[in-house]
């Protein structure tokens, strides 16, 4: 029996029989392919793993141009029902239970919105007119076409949203919909076409055929009513007598409140919609399933059993560890590669139109292809640099047989990771080096650390391949993308790097300028260390806001909310010169001079160049050596610890 019964217990939306009370929310894994080996090998990777309700996400109810093509399932397509049949086959197969997620994305410019009083924003920044009644009835037969597409294609139900950004928000939001007709109005009337999408599926599908809908319970954050609305728009859909299962989070609607949407390790705390989820639960008697960052199976456990929710949502957790479900019920917790929280692999690469993946798994896309395969001869391996790209490189290269030496200079492992992980609001971070370490102690890596490996040590470990993943280290010029000549007085004594301050503790005085030109979370997080250790902090960045690199995370502003009321914030502002007791400043577009006096140190938080030493040192005469991560490519905003992990892994392989 599973140490959390509750949470591995069966259950039942509508007449549909569950296996567990975990429910593998719909998270859009752009970049796999419609209906591809990677794609559905993703899907089945999570059933094996213990999923109990799956949902497929995005898939358009109407064509959406302004998507990038193959994307995401066209649910209103019958030549895309083969592709979700493979899906469902494969989730059928672990005993997992699945349903097609139907979005209206409103990515089309030639598609009207319910309202024109109000802009749009998610997928552009564009106002469009207001639909005519005809049309807003064609979008509801379009839901109802997807549905039938999702019910012959095998799927055992199928949900929809109307919150988070979705278009159907759009009718039952206050602010977005100002119509005067049938559907707009008072709460009923912004509620009938979603009343009316539900009463038109329900006439085409069987009995058994499972309906949910997925709803931001609560728009405080955006100025509505708050949850007093949310438990109104869930009773009109259980009045129905049509409607499954409600899906409930709070506050987040992209792009305005994205940070509430997609809860990074800033939040500090799990299940973050469950407040919104409770309140609703006590309202109606529809199942109810939440979530919102949920990490550990005694969380989701307690959650459930105090009535909270009925079942508990995951995504992220799934994403970085497929398995997360079996090792929750068998109390395999230390075995869990937990997310971290960044969203930068998954989230935040579909921003920038990328295939989405996992900082923390590089294993997503390649699942299908099985365990890794071994080798076939043994080599001996020497891997230089202990942080997640050589970590990873050290257990990939260890699962196909190799023998691995992992050689690195400080007494620590983790590199930046480990840095990062002392940072407020990053503490998560250091899981992914937990982790990897726990894994190489079970492979037989062995793992010298406090050593500064020479190209004459390296050559008498008589290695028959070497990887170089040495890493980066912040600059002690100044030197940025927005300043290339570096700072004047960079060299003196009381200047100092992260690492200076963090991994080699540095002491340092009471008066401190953080200068931060990487856009990223570090500058604003070592000014927050830096203060919460009873230092008077400047934050200096030529930037004209901070961690602006995370802006499409919302969490700039979760960032900004931290720290500016603890330091002194000074944006668009340039350091011209450091002296022995101040610092000089330029404000970049006035021009205007300043001088901070009676500063006893400044941190440069600036670009980060590659530890190239070691490999120009061997490279002549080692041809095949390969240098990965940081070493090879530095990145000092996002994407740094995902790369490198990828890296890692590919290293590994081509071992």
């Amino acid at each position: 029996m599973s140490k959390y019964p509750t949470m591995f217990s069966p259950f039942k939306l509508g007449r549909l029989g569950i296996k567990n009370r975990v429910f593998m929310s719909p998270h859009g894994m752009v970049g796999l392919g419609i209906g591809t080996d990677k794609q559905v090998g993703y899907f089945e990777a999570r059933a094996k793993g213990g999923a109990g309700m799956m949902v497929i996400a995005s898939c358009q109810v109407v064509p959406a141009p302004l998507v990038p093509p193959g994307w995401f399932i066209e649910a209103y397509n019958p030549d895309h029902i083969p592709a979700i049949r493979r899906i469902v086959d494969a989730a059928h197969k672990h005993g997992a239970k699945i349903a097609v997620q139907g979005v209206w994305m409103m990515a089309d410019p030639d598609t009207a919105q319910p309202s024109g009083i109000a802009p749009h924003t998610v997928l552009s920044d564009s106002q469009p007119r207001s639909m005519t009644t005809a049309e807003v009835e064609q979008l509801i037969e379009a839901h109802a076409v997807a549905a039938v597409h999702a019910e012959q294609a095998g799927a055992d139900g199928f949900e929809f949203p109307i919150s988070g950004g979705a278009g159907l928000g759009s009718f039952t939001s206050e602010f977005y919909n100002q119509r005067t007709d049938r559907y707009g109005g008072s709460l009923e009337n912004r509620m009938r076409a979603i009343v009316e999408i539900v009463a038109l599926i329900r006439q085409r599908v069987r009995p058994d055929f499972a309906i949910g809908i997925a709803v931001n319970a609560d728009e405080s954050t955006l100025g509505a009513k708050g949850i007093d609305d949310g438990i109104a728009q869930c009773k009109i859909l259980e009045a129905t007598g049509m409607v499954d299962w409600l899906r409930i989070t709070a506050r987040g609607q992209k792009p305005q409140m994205t940070q509430y949407h997609y809860p990074s390790s800033y939040m500090g705390r799990e299940g973050t919609h469950l407040d919104a989820a409770e309140a609703v639960k006590k309202a109606v008697k529809l199942p109810v399933v939440s979530g919102g960052r949920i990490l550990t199976p005694a969380f989701a456990d307690q959650a459930i059993a105090e009535g909270r929710c009925d079942m508990v949502f995951v995504a992220r957790s799934v994403i970085a560890d497929p398995e997360w479900p079996n090792k929750c019920r068998d109390d395999k917790t230390s075995e869990i590669r937990a997310c971290i929280g960044d969203l930068e692999g998954c989230f935040l690469r579909s921003c920038y139109g990328q295939a989405v993946g996992c900082t923390v798994n590089p294993d997503i896309g390649f699942e299908y292809e099985g365990p890794v395969k071994p080798a076939e001869k043994s080599r001996n391996v020497v891997i230089v640099g202990a942080g997640p790209a050589g970590m990873q490189a050290a257990l990939t290269a260890s699962q196909r047989g190799h023998k691995v030496t992992l050689l690195e200079k400080s007494d620590q492992l983790g590199g930046h990771v480990t840095m990062q992980a002392m940072l407020p609001g990053l503490e998560d971070r250091g899981e992914l080096i937990r982790w990897l370490k726990l894994q190489l102690d079970k492979a037989g890596v062995t793992i010298r650390t406090g050593t500064q490996a020479t190209a004459d040590m390296v050559k008498a470990l008589a290695p028959d391949a070497v990887i170089i993943a040495t890493g980066a280290r912040y600059s002690k010029t100044g030197a940025s993308k927005a300043q290339l000549t570096g700072v004047p007085g960079a060299h003196l004594e009381h200047v100092f790097t992260p690492e200076e301050i963090l991994l080699e503790h540095e002491r340092i005085g009471k008066r401190i300028v953080v200068y931060d030109n990487t856009s990223y979370e570090v500058g604003p997080g070592v000014a927050e260390y830096l203060v919460n250790q009873g230092k008077e902090v400047f934050l200096v960045t030529i930037d004209s806001a901070m961690a602006m690199s995370v802006t499409e995370l919302g969490l700039n502003k979760v960032i900004a909310r931290r720290v500016i009321p603890k330091v002194t914030f000074l944006p668009s502002t340039e350091i011209t010169r450091i002296d022995e007791s101040d610092v000089h400043l330029r404000h970049a577009y006035s021009g205007e001079t300043t001088v901070l006096e009676d500063i006893h140190n400044t941190i440069l938080v600036t670009s980060k160049p590659p530890q190239e030493d070691l490999y120009h040192a061997l490279v002549a005469d080692m041809p095949g050596i390969r240098v990965i991560g940081d070493a090879r490519e530095a990145r000092w905003s996002v994407f740094a610890t995902d790369e490198a992990v990828k890296d890692g892994r590919r290293a590994g392989l081509a071992v």
